[in-house]
Parts: C-alpha cells; structure tokens; sequence
C-alpha cells in the first residue's frame, strides 16, 4: 500500500514540474513559427506526383548490364487521364445512387410494414419483412463492392487519388 502511495506522489509530482515548463515550450514553439513565418509553402501538383512516382518506381534487378538501353515508356496524357477518371467518378457515383436510392425504398417499405404490424396483427410474422431486410443487406453488400471495385480498378490503372474523388 506505501507503495502504491509513493509511486502515485511520485506521478503528481513529476506532472506539476512538467506543467512548470510548459510556458518555456510555449516561447520556444512562438519563436519557432516566427522564423518560419516569412518561408513560402510549397504546393504540390499533378507534374510533382508523376515526378515523384517515376523517380520510386521499382528497377529491375539483373546481373549483367543490359546492352541496350530500355525502350522509353510513352508519356502521360495526365489531362486526359484526369478527365477519363473524373468521368468514370461521375459514372460511379451515378451506380451508387442508383443503388441507394434503391435502398431506401426498401427501408421506406420496411418501415411502414414494420408500423403496421406493430398497430394491428402484432401477434402474427410477416414474411415480408424478413425479405425486405435480406434485400436491404444485399444491396448494401452490393454498394460496397461498387466501391472497393472502382477504388481498386483506379489504384490498378494508376490514377491518381484526386481524380476520383
């Protein structure tokens, strides 16, 4: 039990000096900032992602030099490729809300059966509302293979993160 008392002394008193310094950090942190306060920010753009990506892309392990040189890869069309993925977006998203508008008729339907059952009948098992909820399930299933599927074909086929979204 003293024990248990000392080390408890010990964890207050060490939070009260630590809380003591607090104010130094503060001064510290304000100088910091005003150092930096006069340095533009840099800004990333789509050119900057591509550089990036092609300077990590993975090279080829081999124990003899290649003779000649590797044929250049053709270059980019990052415009078009923007404009195919946000197309491809809005494609998505119009199967997504296709989906659940779908899904919310059914939570309509099953609400109201749910309602009317508890109003008259209370005693009697629609089947109905079972068949309802494995609807609703199934479609939500199904919203959310759309989405893991588009995400994945996006990744697989190199678009960049901003495009789909």
């Amino acid at each position: 039990m003293k024990l248990v008392v000392f080390l408890l002394c010990l964890t207050v008193a060490s939070a009260a000096v630590y809380a003591l310094d607090l104010p130094s950090l503060a001064r510290r942190e304000r100088a910091r900032r005003g150092t930096l306060a006069g340095k533009p920010a840099r800004a990333f753009d789509d050119d900057d992602l591509e550089r990036y990506r092609r300077a990590r892309a993975p090279e080829t392990a081999s124990a003899a030099p290649p003779t000649a040189p590797p044929p250049a890869a053709a270059p980019r069309d990052l415009t078009r490729e923007k404009v195919h993925w946000r197309k491809e977006s809005q494609r998505h998203e119009r199967e997504v809300a296709r989906v659940e508008a779908s899904l919310r008729r059914l939570e309509w339907r099953l609400n109201e059966k749910r309602s009317r059952r508890r109003s008259r009948d209370w005693l009697t098992e629609d089947p109905a509302i079972g068949l309802l909820e494995d609807s609703i399930r199934a479609l939500t299933e199904e919203r959310q293979r759309l989405e893991e599927r588009f995400r994945e074909r996006a990744r697989k086929e190199g678009a960049l993160p901003g495009w789909i979204r």
